[in-house]
């Protein structure tokens, strides 16, 4: 049984109305999705139909999958009556999308820009449409994943026991990173690590014991500087003033995915968290997915069945291979 808990997904309704008057300034340019801060990315079959996407699993060799919706769409910058109006539309196509299809699942998107009410619908995509968890930014635009404001929504996760993931947002250049495509190379990664750290320095880890937080990216740039994070901890007392243990003690409460594009950092990544910590990731139909996902895992000596018995935990699914 092999599970992919990160490819993403595009509500059919976005597509249409993309293509006539836009979803918040975004359009449909020639089979593009285009946004009015810059970003653009080819809308392909896999995003929006359920047919198109079980084929291209077929030809990977992945028995199930997680979708959720393509983190472009997250729209935090929105006001928040118009995201939570959006978000329910988009976790209800989710939810039809993926019924009847056994191998199919999916992961609700939260407006996370109101605590309150990002909760109360993480509560009714689990409860009412069968979704097994939510995938959120690694911030909401200036609030960090640990401000009070969003805590109502690790209280829900932890409470409904479904496992949030993290994945960074953007839809235009950042600064300093604004050459080289550095916005993703380089601010996705850096914004997973961010996000982990204060978790854990927060104390928010702490605060709710039962949270399940899965990082996209193998972890971003934090399992590999984990030992800095540990020395600060050690000589300033700036790292300390809501923990009492390393950060790298919370290693712990955290899954990866295994989208690394290097065998090395695969590897690494193994030997510093276990198997029983990583589950099959694949980032498609992006770009900067992985297009063949199983061989690098193989090479690395693991099993990807491991992989899916490890996420089919966490979830609390069962899928028949």
């Amino acid at each position: 049984m092999i599970l992919d808990v990160h490819t993403h997904f595009i509500p059919a309704f976005a597509v249409e109305e993309a293509r006539a008057d836009g979803v918040f300034g975004v359009r449909a340019d020639d089979g593009w999705f285009v946004h009015p801060q810059g970003y653009r990315y080819p809308v392909v079959r896999e995003f929006s139909e359920a047919e198109a996407k079980l084929e291209q699993m077929e030809r990977l060799g992945i028995d199930a999958s997680v979708l959720s919706i393509a983190p472009t769409l997250f729209f935090y910058e929105q006001p928040a009556a118009d995201a939570v109006a959006f978000a329910e539309r988009a976790n209800d196509a989710l939810a039809e999308l993926v019924a009847g299809e056994p191998s199919l699942y999916g992961f609700a998107t939260l407006p996370l820009q109101d605590g309150e009410r990002a909760a109360s619908e993480l509560e009714r995509a689990v409860r009412e449409l069968g979704l097994v968890g939510a995938q959120i930014g690694t911030n909401c635009g200036p609030t960090p994943i640990d401000a009070p404001e969003l805590a109502p929504v690790l209280a829900a996760a932890e409470f409904l026991g479904v496992p949030l993931m993290l994945h960074p947002y953007y839809v235009g250049p950042k600064p300093m990173l604004e050459d080289f495509y550095f916005t993703n190379s380089v601010g996705n990664p850096l914004d997973t690590c961010t996000a982990a750290a204060r978790l854990i320095h927060s104390g928010a880890l702490d605060r709710h014991p039962g949270l399940e937080v899965v990082l996209v990216h193998a972890g971003g740039f934090m399992p590999y500087q984990l030992g800095r994070l540990d020395h600060a901890f050690e000589v300033r007392r700036e790292p300390r003033v809501a923990i009492d243990r390393p950060p790298s003690s919370y290693l712990d409460r955290f899954w990866f995915d295994s989208i690394t594009h290097s065998d090395a950092s695969l590897d690494f990544l193994v030997s510093l968290v276990g198997t029983e910590r990583i589950v099959l990731g694949t980032d498609l139909p992006f770009d900067m997915g992985d297009p063949v996902p199983l061989e690098r895992i193989k090479r690395v000596g693991i099993d990807p069945n491991e992989l899916g018995a490890t996420a089919a935990s966490l979830l609390g699914i069962e899928v028949a291979a």
